[in-house]
This record gives structure tokens, sequence and C-alpha cells, in this order.
């Protein structure tokens, strides 16, 4: 497949890691691939580590999984949400169950595990998590990048360059798909890295009396 021709999607949360979303974000873009940011909602703002916002440009309870031939999982805490999120689960699974290419870096390995797809499987992620891929089933091992068959991982944003490379080789590997299969949709990227303001992560009850709480950003505050 050429690169041109294929539908990327990056998965978005709040805690994400900047460079593990936004390099193979634009990264792609300017390869020629179709880069959609999924989030939880769309339209809606997602913070960064450090405050940098992303406005995801599709929810994934409205996207298909079948429409895309590579999924990439981004770091920092945001696995930690993203694996409690069965739409997001269920698109990691369906592109790897597909043999699509699955990418997660970093903290993403959480998602792997959850997604029930690391078990058996050689891969990396930062050392941290090592003992819960390990624990998933996953032949770790500590190397820039990993590719077994269609997954592929990565450490740390240095290993990014490495990483963006095997997912590159991964999807022109793959053979090109028809309409039938993958859906007619044109998905609009309207996804910006230029911002105005940071987006603050902050925490809310999730009602009066609740020791319970849900993580939202601000922008500006």
């Amino acid at each position: 497949m050429k690169i041109e021709n294929s539908r990327i999607a990056v998965l978005a949360e709040n805690q994400y890691q900047e460079l593990e979303l936004w390099y193979p974000v634009l990264r792609f873009r300017e390869a020629g691939a179709a880069v959609t940011i999924v989030g939880p909602k769309a339209d809606q703002v997602y913070g960064s580590k450090l405050g940098y916002p992303v406005v995801p440009d599709e929810s994934v309870d409205d996207v298909t999984p079948a429409d895309f031939d590579c999924v990439v999982v981004p770091g920092g805490f945001s696995p930690e949400s993203l694996r409690r999120n069965a739409g997001m689960l269920n698109l990691v699974r369906n592109v790897d169950e597909r043999g699509g290419v699955v990418a997660a870096i970093c903290h993403a390995g959480w998602v792997l595990a959850s997604a029930g797809i690391a078990k058996g499987r050689r891969l990396t992620c930062v050392s941290v998590i090592r003992d819960d891929v390990v624990n998933a089933g996953a032949n770790y091992v500590d190397e820039p990048v990993v590719r077994d068959g269609n997954l592929i991982t990565s450490r740390l944003p240095n290993d990014l360059p490495d990483f963006c490379r095997v997912i590159k080789q991964a999807i022109e590997e793959l053979p090109e798909r028809s309409s039938e299969s993958r859906g007619t949709r044109d998905y609009v990227a309207k996804s910006s890295a230029n911002y105005s303001s940071a987006a603050k992560v902050k925490t809310g009850a999730v009602a009066a009396g609740s020791a319970n709480y849900l993580m939202y950003a601000a922008r500006g505050e």
C-alpha cells in the first residue's frame, strides 16, 4: 500500500505525551497519509502532560474501525484512560485482528494488554510498565523499536524516528484496499498543532458529595 493511500488513526486522551502524539500525526500527514486524531469526544479539548492542547477530529463512537489501516497509540499517562474506554480498545483490537498496523509507544503497552493483544507478542515499552506487559503474556525486550508482524512498539520519545520509520515500512507492506473493504467515508482532518492558550488538565467530582472524580481539560486556566 502506498503511504498516501493509507488511513491512520492516532488516539488522544488527557495527559498524553506531546511528542508521541504530534510527531506521528505531522510525520504521516507530511507523507500524504490521511491521519485522523480520535478521542473520546470530538471538538473537545484534551491536554497533554505539559498543557499542550489537542482537539480530536472524530469521536471514537463515530468512527468505523474497518476504515483504518493503522492505529497509533501515544504514551504519557493517557493510556491509563484509553485502556478503560471500550470503544478505544475495540478500535485497537479490530485493526489488529484484520492484520492492520498497530503501533504503541511508552505507556501505550497498557492499551495492548487491556485489548488482549499483548499475549505471546514480542514488544517493548517504557521500562516502568515492563511487569504489566510481561504479566499480560508479552515477551518484553529493551530495544528502541520492536516489530512483531503487524505490531510495532517503542519505548520513549527519542525512539520516535525509528518508530515512525518502521510504521511506514509496515504500512507499505499492506495490500491496497478497495473502498468496499474500507468504506467510502472521508474523515476530515480539522486538528491543528497550533494553539493560542494552554490546556490545563483538572479533575472534578462525578457528582455532588462523591469522592469519585473525572479528568478534564480547560483552556487558558
